[in-house]
């Protein structure tokens, strides 16, 4: 795409980044690890903080990391409730990965928070995994193809919001073809729900699955029943308990804690009003 001049635009120099052969990819993304060594060396003895979730970008970019020969180490941040299929082919075929596990699980997490997630107040990114690594020089698995947010938000190297630390994107312009074909070409073993059709994975119960949900739950029900306990502890915690202004909170409108739940899994809570008992978590 060009503008009135003649010129490329953004959104033009982006396709051209995604039309970019495999093998150039690889071979930049390897120079871009490369090249940042020293200051990740110099945030931590340690150097690289690789973000590691198991699933298809996430084990690209950590063979990316190893061919390039630079030191890192692998961290994966337990959420408690990512599908046990990813997590038994982590323990399986990553038995380095740092593990960081949290003191309470995720459901559990909601009656502290005095709300569930949602897909606007996603508080549970911010405790469970945004806040890992902070002041490091981290890498990430974030591709833009993936949504029009990430690919307004994220490039090949990112400030850190929250600290003095970098955040490094080398396949931030891979396309899906890109990631199977290189897993492919180096016979690299992934997560067998792939094989039964996931497109991504992540969190079980996640509100940005939206009817997935409803799925998700019926092949593993004991998630629910873990979601439903966190709606339990939620509802004795908060209910009736105004606001620290002495408003009452969102969760009066409901007679049962099933009614909350059932309007959790329903997709308009997507802009409820419910979000801003929580705007400090908004963004």
């Amino acid at each position: 795409m060009k503008d009135l001049y003649g010129n490329i635009d953004e959104e033009g120099m982006y396709q051209m980044a995604l039309a970019v052969p495999l093998a150039e990819k690889i071979e930049s993304a390897i120079a871009l690890i490369r090249s940042f060594e020293s200051q990740a060396l110099q945030l931590s003895n340690d150097g690289f903080y690789v973000c590691f979730s198991g699933g298809k970008d996430s084990i690209v970019l950590e063979r990316l990391f190893a061919m390039s020969g630079v030191k890192y180490s692998n961290h994966y941040n337990n959420v408690t409730i990512d599908p046990p299929e990813l997590v038994q082919f982590i323990k399986r075929e990553y038995p380095a990965v740092n593990w960081h596990n949290p003191a309470k699980n995720l459901p559990m997490m909601m009656a502290d928070i005095g709300m569930p997630p949602t897909r606007l107040a996603r508080w549970c990114c911010l405790h469970y995994k945004e806040q890992a690594g902070q002041g490091t020089f981290r890498a990430t698995g974030v591709r833009c193809a993936e949504s029009p947010r990430r690919k307004g938000l994220w490039k090949t190297v990112n400030k850190d919001r929250e600290s003095d630390g970098f955040i490094l994107c080398p396949i931030a312009y891979w396309t899906d073809a890109d990631v199977w074909n290189f897993i492919r070409q180096n016979e690299m073993k992934y997560c067998s729900l792939y094989d039964e059709g996931f497109k991504r994975l992540g969190c079980i119960g996640c509100p940005m699955a939206d009817k997935q949900r409803i799925a998700q739950f019926k092949r593993w029900p004991k998630y629910e029943a873990m979601w439903r306990r966190g709606f339990d502890a939620l509802w004795k915690k908060n209910k009736g308990v105004p606001k620290k202004n002495g408003a009452p909170r969102s969760i009066e409108r409901y007679n049962t804690v099933d009614e909350y739940f059932d309007w959790w899994m329903e997709t308009k809570n997507v802009n409820d009003t419910d979000n801003a008992d929580c705007q400090m978590f908004l963004w």
